[in-house]
């Protein structure tokens, strides 16, 4: 059976294609965009922010975590085009900024809570003002690519299959699909392998008094993780994140019950994120095992609820609403870079003289960055070995798993693909590849659009 014809004109040829909508491909896409390039964005889904605004409870994370360490001071490691998006969030009614951990801040120090849908639509305001063309509802089908360079990539959407020509590509897939395809060097990590990832899954619970529930809470010790804030259209503050201490939860229901759980509440009665559920570890790339997640975890959810309305006042009739259109799949395939981060780059705080930004947070509970620092991003460790006319930037980026808990979180992906979309304009611009770009020049163009490269002082206001 052949496969359907190829339409080589419906979409034309672009500067730079950015495969993929999710949190690094926005940033790449509306950066490639501003340094003139003629900009494609491909998403699958029907809007942007793709797992890092349906399963991420916060933007993690703007700032170092002084609180882990005694005297650390306060330093922001994330600027740019991913604070740009917290200033349209908040403008649009949907963001209180960033908010200080009152409890918990060894863990992660600031708060940046999102409401989801208003985080879409801004991503979809700052595309276009860039003048990203955007394609949704459409798939990355197949690469055609020889001696380590991609000549064009076939799309596929219900128009049919088209073949999209590009200068530079850009994979920001999460599981490095447009690299993989064009044969540059990857890990797979399979269910038992050492490295692979669980699946997760995100809800709302609404109907909830939250002050109520807050209490009893509180009465039983259960809060281990706290932050108030005042919530858009509101006036005073009130709960907008939370982490209980689910061993806690389990001696005194005698339930089976989740093993962490974090809440963010943006708006009026509601926990407008809740992360609790996970399914795994399995292989990202297998259809088979994803299926199962979704229906595991939907049940899950299900029972969440059912615990919250049991035990805790103020959530009587709660229920749950708006989940995740999807199982959030934490890792699938990484792809080897001229520079590949590792454990000892993040916890030791290194730095190169190629680095494109920084980056603080590591999501587990061993690593913590030395003495409250932040770790250099080097440019290198955007270039896929092999290929000539690819970056990457996203959860694909590194193959250390200690590593791969820090730089698949939101607010690395933004500045990952802010500098990839910047170093693809250059590319493009100049007729060069990658490797090619000064990244000198690189490194200025990001710090006129307001990206740091290393953390700068944030002193700690009276007002937090």
């Amino acid at each position: 059976m052949k496969l359907p014809v190829v339409d080589e004109e419906r979409y034309g040829e672009f500067d730079v294609m950015v495969a993929g909508g999710g949190m690094a491909g926005i940033a790449a896409a509306i950066a490639a965009g501003r340094g003139g390039a003629k900009t494609l964005l491909v998403e699958k889904a029907g809007w942007l922010g793709g797992m890092g605004i349906t399963g991420a409870t916060c933007l993690h994370n703007f700032f170092n975590i002084f609180g882990a360490h005694e005297g650390a001071k306060r330093m922001r490691v994330v600027g740019g085009i991913a604070q740009e998006l917290v200033d349209r969030v908040g403008e649009l009614g949907g963001g209180m900024g960033h908010v200080r951990m009152e409890r918990g801040g060894e863990f992660v120090s600031m708060a940046t809570p999102v409401e989801p849908e208003v985080f879409k639509l801004a991503a979809f305001q700052l595309c276009r003002e860039a003048g990203v063309k955007l394609l949704l509802h459409t798939v990355l089908d197949e690469v055609r690519a020889g001696d380590g360079h991609v000549e064009g990539a076939v799309v596929w959407n219900k128009a049919g299959r088209s073949l999209v020509r590009a200068k530079q590509y850009i994979d920001c897939t999460g599981d490095g699909d447009l690299a993989a395809y064009a044969g540059a060097e990857c890990e797979h990590f399979s269910a038992d392998d050492a490295g692979a990832y669980p699946a997760g899954f995100t809800f709302r619970i609404c109907n909830v008094d939250l002050d109520t529930m807050e209490a009893e809470l509180e009465r039983y010790g259960l809060i281990w993780h706290l932050a108030h804030a005042v919530k858009p259209g509101g006036r005073k503050r009130e709960l907008v994140r939370m982490g209980l201490d689910m061993e806690k939860v389990r001696s005194l229901t005698g339930e089976q019950v989740p093993s962490y759980f974090f809440a963010v509440s943006v708006r009026p009665r509601e926990m407008t994120y809740c992360n609790c559920i996970n399914y795994g570890p399995n292989d990202g790339l297998d259809a088979e095992a994803l299926t199962e997640a979704e229906v595991a975890m939907r049940e899950q959810m299900f029972g969440v609820a059912d615990l919250f309305r049991r035990y805790v006042a103020g959530c009587e009739d709660c229920y749950v609403a708006g989940p995740a259109p999807s199982a959030g799949q934490r890792r699938g395939r990484a792809i080897r870079c001229e520079h590949d981060l590792t454990q000892e780059d993040c916890t030791e705080g290194r730095q190169f003289e190629d680095q494109i930004g920084c980056f603080s947070f590591i999501d587990n509970p061993r690593d913590l960055v030395r003495e409250g620092g932040a770790y250099g991003i080097p440019y290198r460790a955007l270039v896929p070995r092999g290929l000539d006319n690819v970056l990457i930037a996203g959860r694909m980026m590194t193959v250390d798993t200690a590593a791969h808990n820090s730089t698949r979180n939101t607010a690395c992906c933004l500045v990952c693909g802010e500098a990839a979309g910047a170093a693809a304009a250059m590319a493009a611009k100049k007729g060069v590849g990658p490797r090619e770009v000064d990244a000198e020049k690189l490194r200025a163009e990001l710090k006129r659009g307001g990206a740091l490269l290393e953390p700068v002082a944030d002193p700690i206001g009276d007002e937090e």
